[in-house]
Formats: structure tokens, C-alpha cells, sequence
């Protein structure tokens, strides 16, 4: 579906009754959905899914998910190096 202002692919859809529905691209969204959108009301289209999920394969990558299964290192405690005063 392509967005009902510019020519690309939409990324929400907004139900107006059961039969019709506008599609906008993020760009686009209308302030007034903003809203509904940070909430998760909105129908998302596959494109919109699609471009979170190649988002998501550049973000995680095996090298990230590697060093973060691995141990960290332990610290040690320092000793106090302050001086006693009686």
C-alpha cells in the first residue's frame, strides 16, 4: 500500500470504518495519531514490519550477542589507603 500523501510504501494503516482505511508512511502520520501510534493502536502493514526486522539484523549481530554472553571480568577490592588517626 503507498501512503496516501507521497508515493512511499505506507507504514500505518487508519481504519476509518470496517470498508475504508487511509496508509500513511511514518513521515507522513498525521499529529493528531502520533498518540495512537506510541500507544501500539495502530495497524502496522507489512511493510512495516518488514523494516523493523531488518532493522532488528543490523542492531543484533552475532559479534554484539557474543560479548555479551561472555563473562565479565571481577575487580578486585582495593585496599583502604587510608591512615588511621587514634
Amino acid at each position: 500500500m503507498k501512503c496516501a500523501n507521497c508515493d512511499k510504501e505506507a507504514a500505518f494503516e487508519y481504519r476509518l470504518t470496517l470498508e475504508k482505511s487511509l496508509f500513511y508512511c511514518g513521515k507522513d502520520l498525521p499529529a493528531f495519531l502520533e498518540g495512537r501510534k506510541k500507544a501500539g493502536l495502530l495497524k502496522v502493514t507489512q511493510q512495516y514490519k518488514d523494516d523493523q526486522q531488518s532493522a532488528l539484523e543490523v542492531i543484533i549481530t552475532p559479534e554484539i550477542v557474543d560479548k555479551a554472553t561472555e563473562e565479565a571480568p571481577t575487580t578486585k577490592k582495593k585496599a583502604s589507603t587510608k591512615k588511621k588517626t587514634v
